[in-house]
């Protein structure tokens, strides 16, 4: 039985580049479903328009704001709105890039109908820089119109005003981890059920720090789909001490030789290193390096369940 999958994309710039992930994905049962973000000129994706399903309610983005997680409820909405159901919700950013064929992620996701892979862990983690100051202090939007006065202001907040009394609204585990993952469409539709019943999560999370590492997390860890959490299937390198993740270059194509491909040892979390399918961050100057990544996928055998991947499925004691 084949997957339907829908992969969400959360783009901005690279319109080159996109549409060559949307080319490498394409293949029976995938539909793609791209939100652009609001500064960004639509008519440079015009290009895509007969491959893709554009939001039309287009949000205006930054980094580390509730913006993000707005922009990830729009694509659920419209992917969910689609005639008949798809079996799992990709979320990628414009800088992804798939490290394996589409019959290897199908077959892949076949073997793991009903895993949730979403990175959690516990929150606050000191080593991860994942404080619980992210969700007791105020944090507000990192962009325009407040520029370089973003966080003289942000400080002078939480200075005078005393720490937020989460506990009146999160009432269930704290956890994070990567913004990115793959769901199935039961989850998505509980978190879409969850904004809608209970708003003021969604409220409470506008002044959170880089809540689209929090919100989707918390919901789904505290419901019932906690025991089929996995890992991330997003590769990402982080150079300790940056905020943001590599761009990634040939050096990295040692990392994507074999069988399945494991996350990074930098992957700024804890937890094993288990498979990823996709990796970013790559933009259309990464042509020839995602050519070799293409002709090394082709040259993979075709995916086969083993003991590692059989775990997936396995209930978990806690945050990973």
């Amino acid at each position: 039985m084949s997957v339907r999958i829908a992969y969400l994309i959360l783009a901005h710039d690279q319109p080159a580049h996109l549409q060559r992930l949307v080319e490498r994905l394409a293949a029976p049962g995938v539909a793609f479903f791209v939100h652009i973000d609001a500064k960004a000129d639509l008519n440079a994706f015009a290009g895509l328009a007969h491959s893709v399903t554009f939001c039309k309610r287009r949000v205006n983005g930054a980094w580390g704001d509730i913006s993000l997680v707005k922009a990830t409820l729009e694509l659920m909405k419209i992917a969910t709105a689609e005639p008949g159901r798809f079996d799992r919700h990709v979320l990628l950013s414009g800088a992804c890039y798939p490290l394996q064929t589409p019959a290897y992620i199908e077959a892949f996701l076949e073997a793991h109908r009903e895993t949730e892979f979403i990175e959690t862990f516990a929150l606050p983690d000191t080593t991860y820089g994942k404080t619980l100051e992210r969700i007791s202090r105020v944090s507000i939007r990192k962009s325009k119109p407040l520029g370089r006065y973003r966080w003289p202001l942000q400080h002078f907040l939480n200075r005078v005003l005393p720490p937020r009394d989460y506990r009146k609204v999160l009432t269930g585990d704290l956890v994070t981890g990567s913004q990115w993952w793959c769901l199935t469409d039961a989850a998505v539709r509980h978190v879409l059920d969850v904004t809608a019943r209970a708003p003021q999560v969604y409220r409470y999370c506008k002044l959170v720090d880089c809540p689209d590492e929090f919100y989707f997390q918390y919901i789904l860890w505290n419901s019932r789909f906690q025991s089929n959490i996995s890992h991330s299937l997003t590769f990402t390198r982080w150079t300790p001490g940056k905020t943001g993740p590599d761009m990634l270059d040939a050096g990295y194509l040692a990392q994507f030789q074999g069988p399945g491909v494991r996350a990074s040892a930098y992957k700024n979390s804890p937890g094993e290193r288990r498979e990823v399918l996709f990796a970013r961050k790559f933009s259309a100057a990464s042509a020839p390096l995602l050519d070799t990544i293409d002709a090394m996928a082709a040259q993979r055998q075709p995916y086969t369940p083993g003991d590692e991947e059989s775990a997936l499925t396995k209930v978990q004691n806690g945050p990973n």
